[in-house]
């Protein structure tokens, strides 16, 4: 049997620091959550506080080299970057503290206590501070927020005008509140119900406690859930708590006050041939409704016009409609024609070290127990390291996205046309940053150029050969081939192979197979399914 035994043996291990850690999430966040990240740590860390509008602010913006050269490296140096972005190789600077806070906000020596200064120093600072988010009227902009109702909100506050009983309003409740985000019910109507007669037992409960009467609470079944759910489809959006899409279109239609005879025939295609309206046999639907190509191409468009998710027309239960703020802002200059590259941290609070605390640390030396200068001393050191990981922060992107935009230069210049073949490791290379750091950077960022708005992550791809030896990003083919389909006949779809025929006429040699694979990227259907009237 073999013996258990204890023994030492020395190992080098590479660990990252809490800080590390800290600092590669910071360089990883996108601007929206970076300012709920440094919104929430100005309230809870008293040693920062945000700088007024009337102090100057830094200047973030970088000249893109011309193509025949890269920025120097050196010209990073003098912003203490550290060599190598991985983890764990180079350290923060310490954040640079101006000394004339504490001149302007010295106490007075006639002063009882320190706290007499600072209750005098935060009394003056409750008057009203100008900003941007004020009106006229000294009323801060986010007081006058509308609350947006939410989709449920919307479907409750109907379900009070439906001559419903009290069991049936509750069941109603119920529903919409297992209703998903595009408005559909996937939930078994059983279940539902169920639940909904649990939710009357207690009602009945409490009534019976409150000694008031019970009318019109009884368990609910089924069919009454089935006859439930068609009013709350009735409402409005239309067709929410269907069960599918045919469910859905066919309520949207039925909830027309007056329909004319097209929307009649597009009322029968949805009941009577939704099979061959999906596969989309155009012939079949006509022979067997017995109407004619005119009459149904009418019907189609009709259909057409119909909403397949009609949750995603409100706000859907809470969640708010998704906002890009672009993180890097690229135009070019009027005067000399080089291309500028600004970061977007126009919505970031500018810190610094509060100067009451400060000074408050500088007197608890005498005043106050250990426990209370270590707290303050922790509470100092995180917020300068917040101030040098966000410093460090915008050099790190700024380099980043410097690189992309001088090896994609044609794309400034041109449009999507110009995009290049590029990958991370060519970025890497520019920049002498890792090649994780580069993915952090390029990760959920957007940057706003004079083309639209587009994510990091449009600019790198794949290269293909053209026949001329040049090489092209697999983008600008995509591009190409979403053109094809769309200028397409529409009672002729092009095959795939149609489209790779097409595409070697134009210099691009690229397979049937990898057509069907870019086609089913960009989530196009088949010639089959594009097929209209």
């Amino acid at each position: 049997m073999p013996k258990l035994k204890l023994t030492l043996a020395p190992k080098l291990q590479q660990t990252l620091t809490p800080q590390q850690i800290q600092y590669l999430k910071l360089l990883q966040l996108p601007t929206l959550q970076l300012e709920q990240y440094v919104k929430q740590e100005l309230e809870e860390n008293p040693m920062l506080e945000e700088i007024s509008d009337d102090l100057e602010q830094l200047s973030w913006t970088e000249r893109v080299p011309e193509p025949d050269a890269l920025v120097p490296s050196t010209e990073y140096d003098e912003r203490s970057l550290p060599a190598s972005g991985s983890p764990g190789e180079g350290e923060f600077e310490p954040a640079v503290l101006s000394s004339e806070a504490d001149e302007q906000y010295s106490p007075d020596s006639d002063r009882e206590t320190m706290f007499d200064y600072f209750a005098e120093h935060w009394r003056e600072s409750d008057s009203p501070r100008r900003g941007d988010d004020d009106d006229d009227d000294g009323e801060p902009f986010i007081q006058r927020i509308r609350d947006v109702p939410t989709l449920e909100d919307e479907l409750l506050e109907q379900v009070q005008f439906l001559n419903l009983t009290p069991a049936e309003r509750i069941l109603a409740e119920q529903i919409i509140g297992s209703l998903e985000h595009d408005g559909y019910l996937r939930r078994p109507l059983k279940e539902v119900v169920a639940e909904a007669n649990e939710r009357i037992a207690e009602a009945i409960f409490e009534r019976a406690q409150r000694g008031e009467p019970t009318d019109g609470l009884t368990q609910v079944r089924l069919s009454d859930a089935e006859r439930v759910l068609k009013h709350i489809q009735m409402l409005e959006p239309y067709g929410c708590g269907s069960r599918n899409l045919q469910e859905c279109l066919i309520a949207q239609l039925r909830a027309l006050p007056e329909r004319n005879r097209h929307e009649e025939l597009a009322l029968r295609v949805l009941t009577d041939a939704f099979d061959d309206l999906a596969e989309k046999h155009y012939p079949d639907i006509a022979a067997k409704l017995k109407v004619g190509e005119d009459d149904l191409r009418h019907a189609v468009e009709v259909i057409r016009r119909l909403n397949p998710k009609p949750g995603y027309g409100e706000q859907s239960f809470g969640d708010a409609a998704l906002t890009i703020v672009p993180d890097f802002i690229v135009e070019r200059d009027e005067e000399t024609g080089d291309l500028l590259v600004s970061l977007n941290d126009s919505l970031l609070p500018r810190l610094r070290l509060s100067v009451a605390y400060q000074q408050l640390r500088r007197q608890a030396q005498k005043s106050l127990n250990r426990e209370t200068r270590q707290w303050l001393h922790r509470k100092q050191e995180d917020a300068k390291f917040l101030l040098a990981a966000l410093q460090q922060r915008k050099v790190t992107m700024l380099k980043v996205m410097t690189a992309i935009v001088h090896l994609q230069r044609r794309f400034f210049e041109e449009g999507p046309s110009g995009l290049r073949p590029l990958i991370y490791k060519d970025v890497a290379d520019a920049t002498g940053l890792d090649i994780s750091t580069v993915c952090r950077v390029v990760s959920g960022k957007y940057v706003q150029t004079d083309y639209g708005i587009f994510e990091l992550r449009y600019f790198f791809s794949e290269a293909l050969m053209t026949d001329d030896g040049e090489e092209v990003s697999t983008r600008v083919i995509k591009d190409l081939i979403r053109k094809l389909i769309e200028e397409e006949p529409k009672n002729n779809p092009l095959s795939d192979d149609r489209i790779s025929k097409e595409l070697k006429k134009r210099g691009y040699n690229v397979a049937r197979r990898t057509v069907a694979k870019y086609r089913e990227q960009m989530k196009i259907p088949i010639a089959r399914l594009r097929r209209g009237l």
